[in-house]
């Protein structure tokens, strides 16, 4: 079975770095099924401000989250067929996030990963913090990310009040 953790004695750990409006973040690759450009996606009433909607993925409907407004980032940026949409599962619970930007899959290295700690015991949404090539980025904490009910009719969940 694959770890899909950070663990700073795996020197194999891979991530997709993204961009979501103007910060840097990363994903495990072990829960990344795929990258598809964004599609016509059903629109959720009553559904939070960051739930862009569903989506049509292998025949069921898949929730689709705008990480930047999650995460709580300033403002939405509109979308366009380019923009692109990472499904993400682990066996269990599956979801997508519109993302600004893919920006490259790139290896961890083991005295790359940082605050683990910190994050571990607060409520945000983040695994670890990561010196990467291509700069630091804030490490999803997917296991915990993908327990969330984003679908709930007037959810009040977002990434500020993460436990």
């Amino acid at each position: 079975m694959q770890n899909n953790t950070a663990d700073e004695s795996d020197s194999g750990y891979r991530v997709i770095c993204i961009r979501a409006q103007d910060s840097h973040y990363a994903i495990g690759l072990g829960y990344v099924e795929c990258v598809l450009p964004l599609m016509e996606l059903q629109p959720v009433p009553g559904g939070a401000y960051y739930l862009a909607g569903l989506m049509d993925f292998r025949g069921k409907g898949l929730a689709v989250v705008d990480l930047g407004l999650w995460l709580g980032l300033n403002h939405a940026q509109p979308y366009d067929l380019d923009t692109p949409v990472i499904v993400c599962g682990n066996g269990e619970a599956q979801m997508a996030f519109i993302v600004n930007e893919v920006v490259r899959i790139e290896a961890v290295k083991p005295d790359a990963i940082h605050m683990q700690g910190l994050f571990k015991s607060g409520a945000a949404p983040f695994e670890a913090s990561l010196k990467l090539d291509s700069g630091i980025a804030l490490l999803l904490d997917m296991p915990r990310i993908l327990n969330v009910n984003f679908t709930a009719v007037n959810s009040s969940v977002s990434a500020r009040t993460f436990s």
